[in-house]
């Protein structure tokens, strides 16, 4: 379920050339006449996604946005799949098919803008709008939620949350500050392509690492698990307790970029120690002999972002809740 840097950027930087594929499809639509686009442009939604694509910076984007190598394949293999066939428009040179289109658009909005599952779906509808105008017309129709389907399994992840308010999953610091504005600070501060320390930086590591120890008055972290059966059976009486007094179950579809795991946390942390760094070596040991203790039956993860909220998907009574005579 959790996203391992060390396997998912495996050939350095298709999204460089999918980024710029999407620029380029959509000068070629403009060009294919500025009336019929009004509808799809006009769209605050396809605006705000626009926009973000525009300000990005390729520069940026080595460490943070794995994208499928086949997809990116797909969408820049215009010419193997340009129509033939009489009564057919020939796809324009470095475009891509209609299909591959929509899917790499889809991508983009879960990767680089880490778009929730209603602006997904949304997205998909406005890339089949936009594909229509430069398809040909016998072209079979798109699946659009075979799309959203292969994108939401791919790049997201369920995971769910003990909690009293719907407003409880909002971590202690850096509250306003989004997921996706996390991953673009990490790939600007970092220059490697997908190494694992770079990805996940040691201080914030250090972060994730007392955070899951249960200091998170100073944590811009928000603690959610895989199977929640599981936090109420814990050996650890706090989580225990947690899902046992807290009113309610939240579910959260989230990208998985933005999701930390035990495993991310240690291994960053081993990583990077340092012998000669006197003034952390100590706190780094300690902490990794105290993450080693933890119950990893719990199978806790950690959202960094002040933006969850945006991504729950579902909410219910919780049925591990005990009465207080219990």
């Amino acid at each position: 379920m959790n996203v391992d840097p060390r396997n998912a950027v495996d050939t350095p930087f298709e999204v460089h050339n999918l980024v710029q594929q999407a620029r380029r499809v959509h000068g070629q639509q403009d060009e294919l006449g500025a009336e019929s686009s009004a509808t799809a442009h006009n769209s605050e939604d396809q605006a705000s996604f626009e926009q973000q694509l525009n300000d990005l910076d390729i520069d940026d984007l080595d460490s943070a946005y794995p994208t499928p190598p086949s997809l990116c394949l797909a969408a820049n293999s215009a010419t193997a799949t340009s129509s033939s066939a009489p009564g057919e428009a020939a796809s324009e040179p470095g475009s891509c098919p209609a299909p591959s289109f929509v899917s790499a658009r889809a991508q983009l909005a879960a990767t680089l803008t880490g778009a929730n599952l209603e602006v997904l779906r949304n997205e998909i509808d406005l890339a089949v709008q936009q594909a229509a105008r430069w398809s040909p017309a016998s072209a079979p129709s798109i699946d659009r939620d075979g799309v959203f389907d292969d994108v939401v399994r791919s790049s997201y992840v369920t995971l769910r949350r003990f909690q009293n308010q719907n407003s409880d999953c909002k971590p202690h610091t850096d509250e306003n500050t989004s997921a996706i504005l996390h991953v673009r600070n990490t790939a600007r501060d970092h220059s490697s392509i997908g190494d694992h320390p770079e990805r996940y930086p040691i201080d914030r590591a250090r972060q994730a690492g007392w955070h899951m120890r249960g200091k998170t008055t100073t944590s811009p972290f928000v603690s959610l698990v895989e199977d929640p059966a599981k936090l109420a059976v814990s050996r650890d009486h706090w989580a225990r307790a947690i899902a046992n007094n807290a009113n309610a179950l939240h579910t959260y579809t989230v990208p998985k970029h933005s999701v930390w795991t035990p495993d991310d946390v240690m291994s960053s942390i081993a990583l990077r120690m340092n012998a000669e760094d006197y003034d952390n070596i100590d706190a780094d040991v300690d902490l990794m002999c105290s993450l080693g203790r933890t119950p990893t039956k719990e199978t806790e993860r950690l959202f960094l972002g002040g933006n969850l909220e945006s991504y729950r998907t579902g909410r219910e009574e919780n049925p591990y809740k005990r009465e207080s005579n219990e």
